[in-house]
């Protein structure tokens, strides 16, 4: 199978970000993308994650690898900085927020801190973040990552992502990237396709309602959940993660800000209510809420009628006035990813849910995992197999953290997450039949998901979770004296407390991105 041609399906932030990648990684092939003009985005906002964790890459890493600067794009997308995700009442109801932040965490003995926490029990869960985590400084005091003041190290060890408006973004790649810089090479055409006739070898080409006929070597579903090319040409089974993954649908909507200086904090926020969970995205011009929830526990009105009552409850104004969308969620996996001569990215290759902000990571990681593949020119079984492997490998990774939020939950205050507590998880929906059991057990955290190394921001998750692993099969920390955790608690106090003073004169993230990147726009207010 040789590819010099290839046609991406569908537009959206999975399509024009496919186009940029292939356009901008394979300069001698034709690139084609097909997009219905009647389809609409809902544009509610998105959350990104840094690279980094669990060896995925970052929106960070994408972005350097395409040659993007923030000042490229970030204005135009209503984009802000991100630091960290914020997990509020997800241990239990009313039990407070802890952070997933981002960035490296500085050195130190994650088993001290574990057996300060014995010794000190009062010590808080927000605290372990704090204690290795230098980025945090900037979260609890709102102050922005990026500005030109001096620091030793908080700069040096935080990473960051961005949220951003998906709709524009999406747009921005099309205009500033696609068409501007490979328009000798690029062919953007706006049309249905009315059939998508197939052989033995593969789609033929793609019959469009303006009469013409797209053909190409390779073709790239990027058409949502509807898996044109996949599902309805090919019939590929598609595996579901509703044995672990509890939701199926989301209400969101915009809201405008009252205090952007204020609300534009440099964290994404999601908050467990009675029946899934709440988001809330700040970004440069408005905030993006949604509620996450499963429709097996509520119905979709009154999940509604929940959602409002939440952001009344947090202090929003006017929810009767605010437009909500209804979006449904196939939470799952293709069994095949790349099936003849078509292969899919995002929604149409799989979703997890919104949690942990992995709806982007799967575009960009299957991304980079299609640039190494094509990049052998031609294309074999075992290419297209091992293509499917290693998305499948990445996706389900993904998929173990976002379930640790829930599996680590013990809120039994409704019977959607008494369910959560007691679900018979099968025994082979992660790896080959491996007892699932094992992959919550001490021992398998050690093992596969670095719980013992500071190194790994699950940690983070596991002591904000009030779930404290202490490694019995190392008796050599019941050494430890209680002098030793005296002097790592002062010590990580002492620096925690150097952190705080580095930061203190930050600019807010308000006041970094009205004057470093959105100088050109107006404020955020009202818009």
């Amino acid at each position: 199978m040789e590819i010099e041609k290839i046609v991406i399906v569908g537009g959206g932030t999975a399509g024009w970000m496919s186009a940029s990648t292939l356009l901008h990684h394979f300069p001698d092939k034709e690139i084609v993308l097909v997009e219905s003009p009647n389809t609409p985005s809902i544009g509610v906002g998105e959350s990104t994650v840094a690279g980094g964790q669990s060896g995925f890459n970052g929106i960070t890493d994408w972005l350097r690898s395409m040659d993007i600067v923030d000042s490229d794009w970030m204005s135009h997308c209503d984009a802000i900085h991100k630091l960290s995700i914020a997990f509020k009442d997800w241990y239990r109801k009313d039990s407070g927020t802890f952070h997933f932040p981002f960035g490296e965490p500085v050195s130190g003995d994650p088993h001290l801190w574990y057996l300060k926490k014995i010794f000190y029990p009062d010590t808080p869960s927000t605290d372990f973040a704090e204690t290795f985590y230098p980025g945090m400084a900037c979260i609890n005091q709102n102050k922005s990552l990026h500005c030109d003041r001096e620091s030793e190290l908080v700069r040096s060890t935080a990473g960051w992502s961005y949220q951003f408006d998906a709709t524009k973004f999406a747009n921005w790649l099309k205009d500033h990237y696609c068409k501007d810089k490979y328009s000798d090479r690029f062919l953007h055409i706006q049309a249905e396709v009315l059939g998508i006739p197939d052989n033995e070898d593969g789609i033929k080409y793609l019959i469009l309602d303006n009469g013409l006929k797209q053909n190409g070597d390779l073709f790239i579903d990027c058409t949502g959940f509807k898996s044109l090319l996949l599902s309805g040409t090919f019939g590929v089974d598609f595996v579901s993660l509703e044995d672990f993954i509890p939701n199926n649908y989301a209400w969101a909507t915009k809201i405008p800000y009252r205090d952007p200086e204020s609300q534009i904090v440099n964290y994404t926020n999601c908050t467990a209510i009675d029946n899934g969970w709440v988001w809330e995205i700040p970004l440069w011009s408005r905030m993006g809420a949604g509620y996450v929830f499963s429709d097996k526990f509520v119905s979709k009105g009154h999940a509604l009628c929940e959602f409002k009552a939440e952001l009344q409850k947090k202090g929003y104004e006017d929810v009767e006035e605010l437009d909500y969308h209804l979006i449904p969620m196939r939470c799952g996996i293709q069994s095949k990813l790349w099936v003849k001569n078509a292969c899919a990215i995002g929604l149409s290759a799989g979703f997890i849910e919104p949690l942990q902000s992995n709806g982007l990571q799967s575009i960009y990681q299957f991304l980079f995992t299609l640039v190494r593949t094509l990049g052998r020119d031609h294309i074999s079984e075992w290419d297209r197999r091992e293509f499917t492997a290693k998305c499948k490998s990445d996706f389900y990774a993904q998929a173990h953290i976002v379930a640790l939020s829930y599996v680590l939950s013990h809120r039994d205050d409704t019977e959607y997450w008494r369910d959560i507590q007691n679900r018979d998880y099968p025994e082979d929906i992660f790896s080959g039949g491996t007892d699932i059991a094992k992959h919550f057990s001490t021992s398998f955290m050690e093992r596969n998901w670095g719980f013992r190394h500071t190194g790994s921001r699950l940690n983070c998750m596991s002591t904000g979770m009030n779930w404290n692993p202490i490694y019995s099969v190392d008796a050599s920390i019941w050494n430890s004296d209680q002098e030793e955790v005296e002097n790592f608690k002062q010590q990580t106090e002492d620096r925690t407390r150097k952190w705080n003073e580095e930061v203190k004169d930050f600019p807010s993230p308000y006041q970094y991105l009205k004057e470093n990147i959105h100088n050109d726009t107006t404020d955020g207010e009202g818009q």
